[in-house]
């Protein structure tokens, strides 16, 4: 007599790669998911300062519109000094009469502000001309130097 047994050996094999593949298709799904997720994030948080950005830059645009209309209404007979004190009177100005020049900043809520520096001239007209237009932050990160002695040496 024959004893025949038909156990098939490439049962168990087909069942470790088909094991294999859903593990490696759920890992990179899940690493798929978190890649969306910190790039959703990254993108809200860029959204908001881009937003702020826009808000403080038409600030500081109607604030020197403000000056320039100032500056349209002057009669062309008066003095440096007379203009910077007129131009000192709106909100958040500073002058520096020495170089003819206004300051101002227009500060945003996400850490960043519009730094803004005028030269006043005088042709047939008073006008400004711009010498700096800077973005910045309001309060820089501050990091902490720790300095680890890895190697201290033999005493």
């Amino acid at each position: 007599m024959e004893n025949r047994t038909n156990v098939s050996a490439g049962m168990g094999g087909t069942l470790i790669i088909t094991v294999f593949v859903v593990l490696c298709l759920m890992i990179f799904a899940a690493l798929s998911f978190v890649t969306a997720y910190s790039d959703l994030k990254l993108s809200k948080k860029a959204q908001e300062i881009t937003a702020d950005y826009y808000y403080i830059h038409g600030k500081a645009e109607e604030k020197l519109s403000e000056i320039s209309d100032i500056l349209y209404d002057i009669d062309i007979n008066e003095d440096k000094d007379s203009i910077l004190r007129k131009l000192s009177v709106i909100d958040g100005v500073s002058v520096d009469e020495e170089n003819s020049s206004l300051l101002y900043e227009v500060s945003g809520e996400k850490n960043q502000k519009i730094s803004v520096t005028l030269n006043i001239l005088k042709t047939d007209r008073f006008y400004y001309e711009i010498e700096a237009w800077n973005l910045s932050n309001i309060e820089l990160p501050v990091y902490e130097d720790e300095i680890i002695d890895i190697w201290e040496g033999i005493e």
